[in-house]
């Protein structure tokens, strides 16, 4: 998301189908949501150590704050979306504490929110982070809830990446979502480049994945064994994109990091980015963007 020229490659491309998992809890306690996350593929081989929790919010109250930055500014990729630091509030929706990212029409800007997390990590050699959280899209129209696909022009994001420079120590983008009027295309992606705004990897790195109405967990797991780095992206514990710099040597993953959390939600785009049609964006009375929970594990190899 920061600062990335995006082309119309992007509503070209065909969606890739997979197979979803459910995410829904019948226990909302932060427990049942370690337990949750850490049940994947991932945790089978015997000689891997066991998780490390080094950074959780479950955005119980406005406290949760205090581990993140609220961005004041306009967005890189549309001039038109404003992010204003009292946008980003938590609330309580589908009986879960949530971060509540709002878009909403604002003359002719948009108004909407941003936070980037103070903690930051990259794994050493022969260790794997794995980032996730529970995220709903929804809209709402007077007193009528909107699927997020019904909206026109709402882009939001969680995404991993160090600001500085850009991209020189790369972007991972967990999920991309783009809404279009009657469906929603998602994404994971990276940036990389050795100079600062230049990114060299084009949409090489682009992977589309179908998602469905609701709350979905999305997780980052970003490894180093022995200097060969991987990131794998899972939708509901089901992989949907791997990147390797053993076989794509000019991912430069090795040079990635350490990267800082962000939630957005953007709205439109500029005109060299050419994703939507900003005469054409429909939030409803309001669009969100619900995480219920956010965490960082690490564990060695």
């Amino acid at each position: 998301m920061n600062k990335k020229i995006k082309t119309a490659f992007l509503l070209s491309m065909g969606v890739v189908s997979i197979a979803l998992m459910s995410c829904q809890k019948g226990d909302d306690s932060l427990a049942t949501k370690k337990t949750a996350v850490e049940s994947t593929d991932n945790d089978k081989a015997s000689a891997l150590g066991p998780w490390t929790r080094l950074f959780t919010d479950d955005f119980n109250n406005s406290n949760s704050f205090n581990n993140w930055t609220k961005a004041n500014r306009a967005d890189y990729n549309s001039g038109i979306c404003i992010y204003d630091p009292n946008v980003p509030v938590t609330g309580n929706y589908d009986s879960k504490n949530v971060l509540v990212l709002t878009a909403t029409k604002n003359g002719s800007t948009y108004k909407s929110g941003l936070i980037k997390s103070n903690f930051s990590f990259k794994p050493n050699a022969n260790e794997e982070y794995r980032t996730s959280a529970s995220i709903k899209l929804v809209a709402i129209d007077g007193t009528t809830w909107k699927d997020f696909t019904q909206t026109y022009g709402a882009w939001p994001a969680f995404w991993t990446v160090q600001e500085t420079n850009w991209p020189v120590k790369g972007e991972i983008d967990i999920v991309e979502a783009y809404s279009f009027g009657n469906y929603a295309k998602y994404a994971s992606n990276l940036f990389y480049g050795t100079s600062a705004n230049n990114n060299q990897l084009g949409n090489t790195c682009e992977k589309p994945y179908n998602v469905s109405a609701g709350w979905h967990t999305y997780d980052e797991y970003w490894k180093n064994v022995n200097g060969s780095v991987t990131v794998t992206i899972q939708l509901d514990g089901v992989t949907v994109s791997t990147y390797t710099n053993a076989i794509n040597g000019n991912l430069q993953l090795q040079n990635f990091g350490p990267h800082n959390i962000i939630f957005n939600l953007n709205v439109g785009s500029n005109s060299n980015v050419g994703i939507f049609n900003n005469s054409q964006i429909n939030l409803f009375s309001k669009t969100m963007m619900w995480v219920d929970y956010v965490t960082v594990d690490k564990r060695t190899l």
